[in-house]
């Protein structure tokens, strides 16, 4: 009778939400109506509810910050700045390079075109630190009890033979948190390609085991989120990442991965990544159960979203959903895309968050953490 109730209120919900504009607070009246709770956390920082967008050409300038905040998200990761040392210096210069091209593919099994993957030749952003950190600062104020913003950093990694240059770590570091960031995550792209061969392998795990510190450095209490990014090295290897930099000091991960694809020399998400990212989660979170865990990869329903976070993710990052051409109609015939994703996700009478809770019982998120 309670599940029957609680449908037919979701019912409601629907038809008011179709009918009128969308309110960006719309777990208010999840809360209200349903008795259900979304809140979760990304580390120390609450969310109102599970999904966020992931860094990249979505949150690359204040405006694209602002329209996601407004569309009801929880929260957004800027897109990665590449840093340097206070004299200028950027070791990793070449990742900052702008797309030339970004197209939407789709799976052979995806007649439908539900499911766009994202593939474009761009990397990280591509402003110096001074004009990134003009537009970190303006987009600071978004930040608030109800949107989380995260910063995503890379700086020099060293190959086997070299030292850090910490400078670049330091003084970018100093530069985020200046700006009010106090969230970092580490983006490791450069390990994407890296080779088989054990010394490489190994260098990889010294990147893990010593960036959190070069952060905490700069401030101990700033909390660092390396990205787990080396997923065709296989399940094991994944592990021994997040081994390194749990024994470096993060304070949590993110489970990143994209499928690279050597004929193309590009990467690839969709639902197979979905399937193996979900089985990282799961066995990090195995590991390491008190560890915060935000997941990536394949997101295109709420069904997916439950999946992770049963697995052991407290949130989920979203991009290709978003940022791809999607050929099937969307539910929510009002509003921008931003929102009709959104809605998608929590309301689709099938596949939503929402309905998937009432159907299995749970009243918040925190009973799917565990």
């Amino acid at each position: 009778m309670a599940t029957l109730m609680k449908t037919n209120r979701l019912n409601e919900i629907l038809n008011r939400i179709s009918s009128d504009t969308w309110p960006e607070r719309f777990t208010e009246l999840v809360r209200e109506h349903l008795g259900i709770d979304l809140e979760t956390t990304y580390g120390p920082r609450r969310l109102s509810h599970p999904v966020m967008v992931a860094p990249g050409q979505l949150t690359l300038r204040e405006s694209q910050v602002m329209k996601i905040k407004r569309s009801g998200y929880a929260g957004c990761v800027l897109k990665s700045l590449v840093g340097e040392d206070q004299k200028g210096h950027c070791s990793m210069s070449f990742q900052r390079k702008k797309a030339t091209w970004i197209n939407t593919v789709y799976a052979e099994h995806d007649q439908l075109g539900r499911y766009p993957i994202i593939h474009w030749d761009g990397r990280a952003d591509t402003r110096n630190l001074e004009d990134y950190l003009v537009f970190a600062k303006q987009t600071h104020w978004l930040d608030g009890p109800d949107f989380f913003i995260a910063a995503s950093l890379l700086c020099h990694l060293p190959g086997p033979d070299e030292e850090f240059r910490q400078e670049e770590w330091h003084y970018s570091t100093k530069g985020l948190k200046e700006a009010g960031y106090q969230i970092i995550e580490i983006d490791f792209c450069p390990s994407l390609k890296i080779g088989n061969s054990l010394s490489e392998k190994e260098n990889v795990l010294r990147w893990y085991r010593t960036v959190p510190g070069l952060i905490k450095y700069v401030d101990p209490t700033i909390k660092v989120f390396p990205k787990l990014l080396n997923l065709d090295l296989g399940l094991d290897f994944q592990l021994e990442m997040a081994q390194a930099a749990v024994k470096g000091g993060a304070d949590g991960l993110v489970v990143a991965n994209r499928i690279f694809l050597s004929s193309l020399q590009l990467s690839h998400g969709g639902l197979e990544l979905f399937q193996r990212n979900l089985t990282q989660v799961k066995e990090i979170h195995r590991l390491f159960p008190n560890l915060s865990l935000s997941a990536t990869g394949g997101i295109y329903s709420g069904r997916q979203i439950l999946e992770y976070l049963l697995a052991g993710a407290k949130n989920v990052q979203l991009f290709s959903f978003l940022m791809g051409r999607v050929r099937t109609s969307f539910l929510l015939k009002t509003g921008h895309k931003f929102q009709q994703v959104l809605f998608e996700l929590f309301f689709n009478p099938e596949e939503g968050l929402l309905v998937l809770m009432i159907k299995k019982g749970f009243t918040n998120i925190r009973e799917l953490l565990g």
